[in-house]
């Protein structure tokens, strides 16, 4: 299996923890790990990954989904999307897709 493309893997992303929220700092290296874009990818990784690897990203976002969403629906209206913003969005749908995996 090759390596999945990450976010910040993409030219030009820096990310600032100073900009995200205080509450979701701790989960910066899940979102680095599992901001996977591409949809194979994504896919390819969740089933390379162990269970357990699996239920504690699940686990560590699933009490954030909430407040995770309410900080991207703030930055909507900003152009371009800052990548701190983007770059939890991204990890949290892949946090959604291996939580309904699990249930």
């Amino acid at each position: 299996m090759s390596t999945p493309r990450r976010y910040t893997d993409n030219p030009g992303v820096k990310i600032d923890p100073a900009k995200i929220p205080e509450q979701f700092r701790h989960l910066l290296p899940l979102a680095i790990e599992w901001s996977i874009g591409d949809d194979v990818e994504l896919d390819s990784y969740i089933e390379a990954a162990s269970e357990e690897k699996k239920k504690a990203f699940a686990a560590a976002f699933a009490p954030h989904f909430d407040g995770l969403q309410k900080w991207s629906e703030s930055c909507s209206q900003m152009v371009p999307q800052p990548d701190e913003v983007v770059l939890f969005d991204t990890a949290s749908n892949a946090a959604a897709t291996v939580f309904s995996m699990l249930q």
